[in-house]
């Protein structure tokens, strides 16, 4: 009886052992069938579930956050503070021009889409962006308002450009004789002036002409006009990617 009983269980335990061999071949058959599907499927589908999120169409999500992103940028501006103005006049030929870097300036910058026209087609679109500047409410140090400084004046740098080593009397008749000007630190990107910017000032272009500071001249501006057109094909796949034209 023991035997028979031994047998009988070693027979049960087989067909068990059998069954989950079994079991576990088709779960091993469905997961490689599986993973081969994905590898070649999955590319498109990822793309085509990210292209409905960012589709530009009239009215859609992707459109609307396009239009007016929900981010901020967040910027810091330097300046170089000429710390030995007085030696440079008085001794020109030796001496050492030496430059300290302020701490940052933070502001915030926020830019739209403006002027948006759709093609007849709604496969082109032009638009134009908007760019506003503010301080930064924890970033930009209240205080700092009340920094000066001698710092590099761009404007006379660049149009200094314009002479040979010895410059002639008409770049001092423009510019002005005073080579080192003290200033306000926050004037300078926010907006001043001096006799060189009122010299050029009816040259400018772009809505902010008043003052010069990099901040002033883009403050509520408008950048380069931009056409994106959609539908180029890529990898056999029909997709609304960008060709973006700047006019």
């Amino acid at each position: 009886m023991k035997t028979s009983n031994n047998n009988s269980s070693k027979i049960q335990r087989k067909k068990k052992a059998t069954k989950r061999i079994i079991v576990e071949i088709i779960i091993a058959a469905v997961i490689i069938v599986l993973a081969i599907l994905l590898c070649f499927h999955l590319k498109n589908l990822v793309i085509n579930r990210i292209f409905k999120v960012i589709e530009l169409k009239p009215n859609s999500k992707g459109y609307d956050t396009w239009a007016n992103p929900p981010t901020t940028i967040t910027r810091g501006y330097y300046l170089f503070n000429i710390t030995n103005p007085t030696e440079i006049v008085t001794d020109p030929s030796s001496a050492t021009i030496y430059l300290k870097e302020t701490l940052p300036y933070s502001y915030l910058l926020n830019s739209t889409k403006q002027d948006i026209q759709w093609s007849k087609d709604n496969k082109a679109i032009s638009y134009s962006i908007y760019r506003l500047f503010s301080r930064h409410e924890t970033r930009f140090n209240p205080s700092s308002v009340d920094d000066t400084g001698v710092f590099v004046d761009l404007l006379r740098a660049t149009f200094r450009t314009q002479f040979e080593l010895k410059p002639a009397p008409a770049f001092y008749a423009l510019g002005g004789n005073n080579l080192f000007y003290h200033r306000n630190a926050v004037e300078q990107l926010e907006g001043f002036t001096s006799e060189l910017f009122n010299t050029v000032k009816d040259k400018m272009t772009g809505p902010n002409i008043d003052k010069s500071g990099f901040i002033y001249r883009y403050n509520g501006s408008r950048n380069y006009n931009f056409t994106i057109k959609a539908g180029i094909k890529i990898d056999n796949l029909f997709c609304s990617m960008f060709a973006v034209n700047i006019k």
